[in-house]
């Protein structure tokens, strides 16, 4: 998602063909920088308390803050304040996800999988979300002279997919096993 925003970012405001903000990589580049602080600090203060918690509460409550996040972003992105307050909300809970994913990996996939499993699901989640997004952009979209120039419409769906997918992590989250330790695991023995 943070990747598309870049799209509403840089492409540019022409009533009626495109809905973009029209701003310069640089100015993007500095706005953005908000939001990437939140997700980065939110990621260092977990993974250095995360030992405290349940790792699969924690990760629960991230997967909630982000969809809350992405809905908001797909509802208010009009401008720069409404992108860096609700980019901000959603970056909240991306950290805190960042922070516990490999947490949850080496405490439910085995030793001599984890390289593969979690290589497979960022490949397979990358691939597929990214795709289903660049549907929802090209679905709400104008052509002119072969460029295409997303709608408001588009920005909005592929915000509230992101919001979509997330909750659907939340709800399979629900299956996640309980976490073992890895320094009593009998595999390394």
């Amino acid at each position: 998602m943070p990747g598309l925003a870049i799209l509403l970012a840089l492409y540019p405001a022409i009533p009626g063909v495109s809905d973009g903000l029209g701003w310069t990589a640089h100015h993007n580049a500095v706005v953005s920088v908000s939001w990437n602080l939140v997700m980065f600090g939110t990621g260092m203060l977990v993974s250095r308390h995360l030992r405290r918690f349940d790792a699969r509460r924690v990760w629960c409550a991230g997967l909630a803050v982000m969809a809350v996040g992405y809905t908001l972003v797909g509802f208010f992105h009009g401008d720069e304040l409404q992108l860096i307050v609700t980019s901000c909300v959603a970056d909240l809970g991306s950290g805190v996800v960042v922070a516990v994913a490999p947490v949850l990996v080496i405490g439910v996939v085995s030793p001599d999988e984890q390289g593969l499993g979690g290589g497979m699901l960022i490949s397979l989640f990358g691939a597929v979300v990214t795709a289903g997004a660049y549907a929802v952009l090209g679905a709400h979209s104008t052509t002119v002279e072969g460029t295409a120039f997303c709608l408001d419409a588009g920005y909005s769906g592929i915000f509230r997919l992101g919001a979509a997918v997330t909750v659907v992590a939340l709800v399979l989250s629900v299956f996640i096993p309980r976490l073992r330790d890895p320094e009593e695991d009998p595999a390394d023995g």
